[in-house]
């Protein structure tokens, strides 16, 4: 063996010539457009990994849910016990009107016979038809947006929407080989410049073969793709879901709160003009009446969205059907106002037209600007009143509790009672109407304007008295 076999081939050198010009937008351009197709595809694979684990997976179809899943859109939704479903959540069911179609509907309230309602986040009022309880797929839980609209397009036949999509994609194919002869470092073929020598390996200090930059790109791509999968897909509920990690749905600000053991609950949330939707499930439903100005704070304000009376004598909210009068109650309200001059909160009245010719079971401000209960006796119709010890009038929000039963009528002031009677044995009996705002107040003790002026917000009326623990509980709750 000669010396000769024992000499060692050098590397071969990596030659370096000028860039040709040119090659830094095509090859951000390329890179752009592979991370555009490798988020869709990546988005399109992630969206249906969870059908592996068993939950349901669904195109959305129509906007009754905007904004914040939009038709087009991909929702999950994870299996759930049909009887721990709570309101505020967005169910996947069988749709009660088609036999071959699933809903995607938000849980607005549990009726009395175990039904759920449901209601579209873009709808003015509840689904027309409840739905049973083992009719529940799931519990929505993540959202990929925009995945499924090809779908839609080509179910509802929007031919030309399906027709741009694939000169997109193409369009898309094509810039993301705009690089090719970059990365394969081919010379430019409009001047001939050579670039890189990219085929040779370089050795790393610690011998390892470190990879070719023709991998850069994609490299790059894929990085991009992957943050802009994260991103988009765990943040896809956040207008009305908790984040994908605690894997539950929260309450959607203009939906109303639950209102156990009520017989009326109004959270003034609804998107209809004249519309005062009862949630206990019993049917209160009312009507906003007169020409007066209100105004109701907005989806993402609530729960301190409220029915407020600006300076307007003629403005109320009064229940549709007629109901007799209880000879045991509570009534609980959250008001502000710094109207010195009175007004009526919320009460029990013969007629739903401007003044009542009875009303009484009635929470109103005095003359004096403090908070009084008042109900009227039968026989001599003695008017009774309990009043807070101090002004209300002071812009804050305070909540009124009032209690009667026989020989018993309490009053409660932002969880603290203020008084108490026992010399009310029985009550003025009629059918009437429950109404918040304008009322008269002739005849009552220092009895202020007939027109409240201020905010009202998440009235309550129970059929029995609620002892200080769960009024306690009431106020520290918030609105």
């Amino acid at each position: 063996m000669t010396a000769t076999d024992h000499e060692e081939q050098p590397m071969p050198k990596r030659t370096r010539a000028r860039p040709c010009a040119g090659d830094a937008p095509r090859l951000l351009l390329a890179i752009a457009a592979r991370t555009v197709l490798w988020s869709v595809l990546l988005l399109a694979a992630w969206a249906a990994l969870p059908a592996a684990f068993g939950w349901h997976v669904t195109t959305v179809a129509s906007d009754s849910m905007a904004p914040g899943i939009r038709a087009g859109d991909v929702v999950a939704a994870m299996p759930v016990d049909a009887e721990a479903v709570t309101p505020g959540q967005v169910l996947l069911v069988d749709d009660p009107d088609h036999d071959d179609r699933l809903r995607l509907h938000r849980l607005e309230r549990i009726e009395h016979d175990g039904s759920l309602r449901l209601r579209g986040d873009a709808n003015a009022e509840a689904d027309r038809t409840p739905v049973a309880p083992t009719a529940v797929h799931g519990v929505g839980v993540l959202r990929f947006p925009g995945i499924g609209l090809p779908t839609v397009w080509i179910r509802s036949g929007a031919w030309t929407s399906v027709a741009l999509t694939a000169a997109v994609a193409a369009v898309l194919a094509v810039l993301a080989r705009a690089d090719r002869d970059i990365v394969a470092g081919q010379p430019c073929r409009r001047c001939g410049t050579p670039r890189w020598d990219l085929h040779a390996r370089a050795l790393t200090p610690a011998g390892a073969v470190r990879p070719s930059q023709d991998s850069l790109p994609i490299v790059v791509a894929l990085a991009v793709s992957t943050i802009m999968l994260s991103t988009m897909a765990s943040a896809g509920f956040s207008s009305s879901t908790s984040s994908a990690a605690s894997l539950r749905s929260q309450t959607f600000g203009c939906f109303h709160d639950p209102a156990p053991g009520a017989v009326l609950a109004w959270d003034f949330a609804d998107k209809g003009d004249r519309l005062v939707t009862d949630s206990s499930g019993a049917g209160a439903d009312g009507q906003f009446v007169g020409d007066g100005t209100r105004t109701i704070g907005s989806c993402a304000d609530n729960p301190h969205a409220a029915f407020g009376v600006t300076g307007s004598a003629e403005t109320w909210a009064v229940t549709d059907t007629a109901v007799s009068a209880p000879n045991a109650f509570t009534i609980e309200v959250w008001f502000r106002t710094t109207d010195t001059g009175g007004g009526r909160l919320f009460g029990f009245g013969s007629d739903r037209n401007a003044a009542s010719t009875h009303r009484d079971r009635h929470l109103y401000i005095d003359s004096s600007g403090r908070l009084r209960f008042g109900v009227e006796g039968s026989g001599t119709q003695f008017k009774f009143t309990v009043g807070s010890s101090a002004a209300v009038t002071d812009g804050d929000w305070h909540h009124a509790v009032a209690t009667f039963q026989p020989r018993s009528m309490t009053l409660w002031l932002d969880g603290v009672q203020q008084g108490t009677r026992a010399d009310a044995a029985s009550l003025r009996q009629y059918d009437g109407h429950w109404r918040a705002g304008r009322q008269t107040l002739a005849g009552w003790p220092d009895a202020g304007d007939y027109a409240y002026t201020g905010d009202v917000d998440t009235v309550r009326v129970h059929a029995a008295v609620l002892d200080a623990a769960t009024i306690a509980a009431h106020h520290a709750a918030g609105r």
